[in-house]
């Protein structure tokens, strides 16, 4: 069972990376290409000129689509961010960033919470659910809860831990210490892809991979010394 929960993770494991080093990719090739840049360009330089005629509105609208990324697909914010560097800097961007993965996984934690685990196990999806269920607890302690926020997408842990009713502050606490370095790193690609700086991307995308990959090697080996107990 316990090689069946790590191969499970596992492969989150690899996709993540996938989608990460597709994104990155995919953004280089645009970077390196004045045609697709200057357009991509355009696009932002209009969203930038709607969010100057309504100011609280695009705040309103970049949280609530970053609240939405944290709650269903996390890279999709790399669809927002150059528009955020571009429109209020990075410092701007990274707050208003931010605050929005905080807020869209304490509103998954929610959802978990009133709606209990039948709707969290469809969400994340079942087989998932009830793997995790063997690993993590209410009663976990904070560095447990912590490993598991880094390890696993971010989509996943606010709904599972809302299911068991988890203590809530102590869910804050991990989800803001883990999504820090995210959106940090996050702003940089963003900052990046606007300078049309690939080798900076590139590097950045090889560090995110290989630090997601480190936090997977001490999340199973860290669990698999707490079952040998």
């Amino acid at each position: 069972m316990h090689v069946a929960q790590t191969m499970k993770i596992k492969n989150l494991l690899h996709l993540r990376s996938l989608i990460l080093g597709a994104i990155i990719f995919i953004a280089a090739f645009v970077v390196l290409s004045d045609v697709l840049f200057q357009n991509i360009e355009l696009v932002i330089k209009q969203a930038e000129s709607i969010i100057y005629r309504f100011p609280v509105q695009g705040i309103l609208l970049f949280v609530i689509l970053s609240m939405i990324s944290a709650m269903l697909a996390f890279y999709s914010s790399a669809i927002l961010v150059p528009v955020g560097v571009y429109t209020w800097g990075a410092l701007g961007c990274f707050i208003l960033l931010w605050i929005g993965w905080i807020l869209g996984g304490i509103l998954s934690f929610v959802i978990g919470y009133h709606f209990g685990s039948n709707v969290a196990s469809k969400l994340i999806g079942a087989s998932r659910y009830t793997n995790l269920e063997k690993r993590i607890n209410r009663h976990a302690k904070f560095i447990h809860i912590l490993l598991f926020q880094a390890a696993l997408p971010s989509e996943i842990p606010g709904y599972f831990l809302g299911a068991l009713h988890y203590r809530f502050l102590y869910y804050v606490i991990a989800l803001a210490l883990v999504e820090l370095p995210y959106a940090i790193g996050t702003i940089y690609l963003g900052t990046s892809f606007l300078q049309r700086n690939s080798i900076i991307m590139l590097i950045l995308g090889v560090v995110a991979v290989l630090i997601s990959t480190s936090i997977y090697l001490i999340y199973r080996k860290f669990f698999h010394a707490q079952e040998q107990h």
